[in-house]
């Protein structure tokens, strides 16, 4: 930006950042709060493991509770985006963790 240019509102993002950022594929995850903040764990489990309680971890997050709960209606929006769009999404156990 040169002197006296206004900064864009909505800047393109620059995609070799994006390109370079490691991609995860989790189909476990677990989360862990402490007084002031929040581990999110995504993890892989292997057909092999199904029978067990056991996954490969791939990934962990860490972020304020704040954070966390500025994340809720974010995630909650995208879902039911895409439930208007495709159908529910079923997920066990939903309902029974959701009431709380």
């Amino acid at each position: 930006m040169s002197e006296g240019e206004e900064p864009e509102d909505d800047p393109i993002p620059d995609m070799s950042v994006a390109a370079a950022t490691p991609l995860f594929y989790a189909n476990v995850a677990q989360a862990y709060a402490g007084p002031y903040d929040l581990t999110l764990e995504f993890g892989h489990k292997h057909p092999e493991m199904l029978a067990t309680q056991h996954y490969q971890p791939v990934c962990r997050v860490a972020m304020s509770l704040s954070h966390a709960k500025t994340l809720l209606p974010i995630l909650a929006k995208l879902i039911a985006n895409y439930e208007t769009e495709f159908g529910t999404i079923p997920a066990p156990g939903f309902d029974q963790l959701s009431k709380g």
